[in-house]
């Protein structure tokens, strides 16, 4: 049993380094010029549709861009940019985020509901954080069929 759960831990490890390989050829494709990062790339239903969904962070001189792959690695990413002032690149990271939340709470915690940002059990969002100011809360807005972002 030990071996069995040794092997496919393998084999997942393997699909995944594939897949971020994927990722990164795509990105750098798409979006040249950029110094894209394999290992900040995340994976999950960020439009809300069922399907899976990347992102890769990447960044060039003083700007950093979200690159997520709304219709597969073969068709042009949705691209958000931010100016690398205020965020560090180097320190910048992005991760899954929760969108199941009470809207009534969060308008109290945070002052307002950014257009178009509903609660979903299934659906996530995306955080581009550096640790240092406010993160940079990623969404996908079904009506505009974009991402939109909100900071505190």
């Amino acid at each position: 049993m030990k071996d069995l759960c040794a092997i496919i831990a393998l084999l997942f490890s393997a699909n995944a380094s594939a897949e971020s390989t994927s990722l990164l050829k795509a990105a750098k494709k798409f979006v040249p010029g950029v110094a894209w990062r394999s290992s900040s790339a995340v994976t999950g239903d960020f439009t809300c549709n069922g399907r899976t969904t990347h992102a890769i962070l990447g960044s060039r001189e003083n700007e950093m861009f979200v690159a997520i792959f709304v219709r597969g690695l073969s068709r042009r990413p949705q691209v958000l940019s931010y100016a690398g002032g205020p965020r560090d690149p180097e320190k910048s990271s992005l991760s899954v985020e929760d969108l199941d939340f009470d809207p009534v709470q969060f308008e109290k915690d945070v002052g307002y509901i950014p257009k178009g940002l509903i609660p979903s059990k299934t659906c996530k969002g995306i955080n581009l954080s550096d640790g240092l100011v406010d993160s940079a809360h990623i969404y996908y807005e079904r009506k505009t069929k974009k991402f939109w972002d909100w900071s505190l």
